[in-house]
């Protein structure tokens, strides 16, 4: 065949190691016999390595492991809750909660809003109920700012969790949460971690 390699045999041999050329002279094959290797020089004193403190374990909720495989999925991109009226929840989740308002797709009816870390909100008629939980650091004054908002709680701000083992975080706090709905009736929370 005209432009094909040639291939030579592989011989069950191993090739033959080869000394760099010295100066002025040609490169040899090296003997098989093993040397017996040089003693090295003592190393000059240094000062002890110091030890790096251990890395800290990863918190539950940034463990992306499932039993011992790998997680397939990241972190969380997007939300879809239903919106009965686009105009209304648009007004709610803009005007009333202050969520970050990025755009309206008309058709086909879609809002979306940043929930921040790269999370998005859809509102929509044709996505299903949800429940989202909102961190607060205060939770007593993000009712009382929403309750002047015009929003209606199912009750008062209550502890629901004390993670007295830090199964979920860290040792001894306390999960506080107060629920309400948005105009198309998605139950939503206010989260706080005292």
């Amino acid at each position: 065949m005209a432009g094909a390699k040639s291939r030579t045999p592989r011989s069950s041999k191993p090739p033959a190691r080869v000394k760099p050329a010295s100066p002025g002279g040609r490169a040899k094959a090296a003997s098989t016999r093993t040397r017996k290797p040089a003693t090295p020089a003592k190393p000059a004193k240094t000062a002890p390595a110091r030890k790096k403190p251990a890395a800290a374990k990863p918190a539950t909720s940034a463990r992306r492991q499932i039993g011992k495989k790998p997680a397939v999925v990241g972190g969380l991109h997007q939300v879809a809750l239903l919106a009965n009226d686009l105009d209304t929840a648009v007004d709610f989740y803009r005007n009333v909660l202050g969520v970050t308002y990025i755009d309206r797709f008309d058709p086909p009816g879609l809002a979306f809003f940043d929930l921040g870390n790269g999370l998005r909100l859809l509102l929509s008629a044709t996505a299903s109920e949800a429940t989202l939980y909102f961190s607060v650091d205060n939770i007593t004054k993000a009712v009382r700012t929403l309750s002047g908002r015009g929003v209606s709680f199912l009750q008062k701000p209550a502890m629901v969790h004390r993670d007295d083992e830090g199964r979920l975080g860290k040792k001894g706090v306390e999960e506080w949460m107060a629920f309400f709905r948005d105009p198309s009736g998605n139950l939503l929370a206010l989260v706080a971690r005292k």
